[in-house]
């Protein structure tokens, strides 16, 4: 019940009614994208070891289906050209991510070739678990003679 009280008088008032106006639903802006914060080997590092494995860690959790396709490892093919190979050799790997430590980690199939430039490339398409894309990255390393 509602009263209206004004100086000298007191009356049963009608009480308000409910105006709703809808808000704006509540936004969480996206948190950043994730990038790649530490590697091993470390960029433009010389004298690598041929059996290597590469170690790659992450900001933020990456979306481990988005990562098949996206991960190119390849020797330069300018020193291919001075070397008077016709055809690059392939740098072919395998890959684990390790969710608990974003460590994304590439093994060789084979021993590396001695005294040769290396790019690992995290290409386009690679996502973080809530959708945010990782910028695409190279890590490029020299390796030594053992």
């Amino acid at each position: 019940m509602w009263i209206d009280a004004e100086a000298g008088s007191l009356s049963l008032a009608k009480p308000p009614t409910e105006t709703t106006t809808e808000e704006d639903p509540i936004r969480v802006p996206a948190g950043p994208p994730p990038e790649v914060i530490f590697s091993a080997p470390t960029a433009d590092e010389t004298d690598v070891s041929m059996a290597t494995t590469v170690r790659i860690q992450f900001s933020r959790d990456i979306d481990q289906a988005t990562l098949k396709g996206h991960i190119r490892a390849r020797y330069l093919a300018s020193q291919s050209a001075e070397r008077g190979e016709p055809v690059t050799p392939a740098a072919d790997f395998t890959f684990q991510y390790v969710g608990a430590n974003r460590v994304l980690e590439l093994r060789f199939t084979k021993p590396l070739e001695r005294f040769r430039t290396l790019n690992v490339d995290l290409l386009d398409g690679i996502l973080g678990t809530d959708g945010q894309p990782l910028k695409p990255w190279t890590l490029t390393f020299s390796l030594g003679g053992s």
